[in-house]
C-alpha cells in the first residue's frame, strides 16, 4: 500500500476540517471511506490527529499496535502503520492517543506527516484534521487535493468555520510567498489584530500587495482564485437550514473572496449514535438510511 517506486500517481488527497470539536469530522470522514469503499475504490482513512485520535474506534479496532505517531518517531516503517477493517477495500492509519506532546508535533513531524499521504498508494487518501486551527491542521488541509470544511447549523460552530475558513486562506498565502518577504510581511501585518492597518477584506489586502509587487499581485490573485474549500452542514434537523450554507457562502465570498463548493447536507438521525457505540460506521449497518443516502450524494458530487 505504499510506493515501491515511481510512478503515475492518480490517487486523491481529501482533507476533512471544521476547526470546531464534535462536528462530526471523524464520523463522516469513516463513513465516506465506506462509501468509496463500496464503490470498488481503495482507500485509507488517516488519523492525522496525534493528540486524540478516534477513528480506531469508530472502525471497532480496539488494539492498534503501530500509528502514525510511531511512524514519525521512526519506531516503525509506514507499511506496519497501514490496518485492515471490516470493510472490503478500507485500511486505516490510526493517530495517537493520549501521548503527551504529540498533539503539537514539530515543523520535521508536520513535513514527514505530509510526505506519508505522498507516500501511500489508494485510489483515495482521507486525512481526518484535528481539531482547531493550528498551523499544522491548516497546513495538513492545504496539501489536500480537496478540502472538505464540516460544521453544523448552530451559530458558534457557522461562526467558528467562517474563523477556520479565514485562517486556511490566509496560511495559503503566506506559504505561497515565504519567498517574497515584503509581500508575506504585508499578509501578516494586514491580518495582526494588533495592528492599526489591519484589513477587513480580501480587496483591501489585494490592493496592498499591488502596491508593492505588481508581479505578486498576479500570483496572490490566482491562489485566492484557486482555493476553492467544499462545504458540508452536519447535524440538520430540517431542510430549511440549509439556507445558513448559501449565508455562510456569500459571506466567504463578500470578506474572502472565496468561491466555496457546497456538497450538501447530513440529516440528524438516530442511526448515528447506534453505529457509535456499536463501532460500526452507518454505512455499514444501513446503507439504505437516509445519512447513508447524503454520504453516497456527496461522494457523487466530489468524484
Amino acid at each position: 500500500m505504499t510506493k515501491q517506486k515511481k510512478a503515475e500517481n492518480t490517487k486523491k488527497i481529501w482533507a476533512i476540517g471544521g476547526g470546531k470539536g464534535g462536528i462530526g469530522k471523524s464520523l463522516f470522514t469513516v463513513n465516506m471511506g465506506v462509501g468509496l469503499a463500496n464503490m470498488g475504490k481503495k482507500v485509507i482513512v488517516l488519523d492525522s490527529d496525534l493528540g486524540g485520535a478516534n477513528l480506531h474506534t469508530l472502525l471497532g479496532i480496539k488494539f492498534v499496535k503501530y500509528n502514525l505517531n510511531d511512524y514519525i518517531n521512526k519506531t516503525c516503517e509506514l507499511e506496519q502503520t497501514i490496518l485492515p477493517t471490516s470493510i472490503n477495500n478500507l485500511w486505516l492509519i490510526s493517530g495517537a492517543n493520549g501521548i503527551l506532546g504529540s498533539a503539537n508535533p514539530s515543523y520535521f513531524q508536520k513535513m514527514k506527516t505530509i510526505q506519508c499521504f505522498n507516500q501511500l498508494e489508494a485510489d483515495y487518501i482521507l486525512v481526518d484534521l484535528g481539531a482547531g486551527s493550528s498551523y499544522n491542521v491548516l497546513d495538513f488541509l492545504n496539501s489536500a487535493d480537496e478540502k472538505i470544511v464540516i460544521f453544523s447549523p448552530e451559530p458558534t460552530s457557522i461562526q467558528n468555520v467562517y474563523g477556520f475558513l479565514k485562517s486556511a486562506i490566509y496560511r495559503k498565502l503566506i506559504r505561497t510567498f515565504k519567498e517574497n518577504k515584503p509581500v508575506m510581511d504585508t499578509i501578516k501585518k494586514a491580518i495582526d489584530p494588533k495592528n492599526e492597518r489591519k484589513v477587513s477584506t480580501m480587496n483591501e489586502l489585494s490592493k496592498r500587495v499591488y502596491e508593492i509587487d505588481q508581479d505578486g499581485h498576479n500570483i496572490f490573485i490566482q491562489t485566492v482564485k484557486n482555493y476553492r474549500p467544499n462545504t458540508i452542514i452536519n447535524m440538520l434537523k430540517n431542510k430549511g437550514e440549509q439556507n445558513i450554507a448559501l449565508g455562510l457562502n456569500l459571506t466567504a465570498k463578500k470578506f474572502l473572496n472565496l468561491d466555496m463548493n457546497y456538497l450538501g447536507c447530513l440529516e440528524s438521525d438516530d442511526i448515528v449514535s447506534e453505529s457509535v457505540k456499536a463501532m460500526t460506521p452507518f454505512m455499514k449497518m444501513n446503507p439504505d438510511a437516509s445519512v447513508s443516502n447524503s454520504i453516497n450524494k456527496i461522494i457523487q458530487k466530489l468524484v
